[in-house]
């Protein structure tokens, strides 16, 4: 179901289903990642919820926790998100050992990508205008490093129009030397998340 004009990324709290139509293959970005053959096949045929809380604390910074079940024998892993630029370690069972860093940011032709420079153009393309979160921020970037694999993933989420509707998309593009993949995530709203 498209996302309703209420649910902002400045309240992403509930649920979230990925939609296997709307979205691009994940096999090239999870190849390009080192992720083997058959992991990528049961990725590919998992459906994917996620569950998502999104907070602010005392000092105003937003805190997005991403609990993600899969079907297909997957475990599920959770992410926190620290919306202030900061590194934060994170374990993944199938991605290893990884520094990500999440911040709010514009996507005009100043913004700058994770690893210096401006932002691939691919990711500043296609996305609906949605009004100034913070400090006329209107989009979250998440930076993630896995040193021991050699690859970057940049991801900016917002909302853009698919099919005629308003959804929530999450474009990633993955980088290893010389070597690019890309996909867009499309995301199916199911409800608000009970805490």
């Amino acid at each position: 179901m498209a996302a309703p004009p209420e649910v902002t990324l400045q309240d992403l709290n509930g649920y979230w289903v990925m939609s296997k139509t709307l979205s691009d293959p994940l096999e090239p970005v999870l190849a390009l990642q080192g992720i083997n053959w058959l992991i990528r096949k049961v990725v590919s045929l998992a459906t994917i919820t996620m569950r998502v809380v999104e907070t602010e604390d005392a000092t105003g910074t937003t805190h997005i926790r991403v609990e993600q079940t899969a079907t297909g024998g997957i475990k599920g892993e959770t992410e926190e998100r620290k919306l202030d630029w900061s590194p934060v370690p994170h374990s993944s069972g199938v991605f290893g050992e990884m520094n990500n860093r999440t911040r709010w940011t514009s996507i005009g032709s100043a913004a700058e990508s994770g690893g210096g420079g401006p932002l691939h153009p691919w990711l500043t393309e296609g996305w609906l205008e949605e009004r100034p979160i913070k400090d006329d921020k209107t989009h979250v970037q998440n930076w993630v490093v896995n040193e021991k694999n050699g690859w970057t993933a940049e991801q900016i989420w917002g909302f853009a129009t698919v099919d005629g509707k308003r959804y929530h998309v999450r474009k990633f593009l993955v980088t290893k030397g010389d070597e690019e993949a890309k996909a867009r995530m499309v995301y199916d709203w199911k409800g608000v998340a009970k805490n």
